[in-house]
């Protein structure tokens, strides 16, 4: 599930869970999209 769907998701029901769900979500997306290729090119293994 992507981050939209849980925050509609906790929208229809109100549980905390739901939003714990959603807040993981898009910490997830910010932390990957920050770390996209980090490193690639420094690595030089043979």
């Amino acid at each position: 599930m992507d981050a939209q769907s849980y925050w509609e998701l906790f929208l229809e029901t109100g549980a905390p869970e739901i939003y714990m769900l959603y807040r993981a979500q898009i910490a997830e997306d910010t932390h990957v999209r920050k770390n996209t290729g980090a490193g690639a090119s420094g690595i030089k293994l043979q």
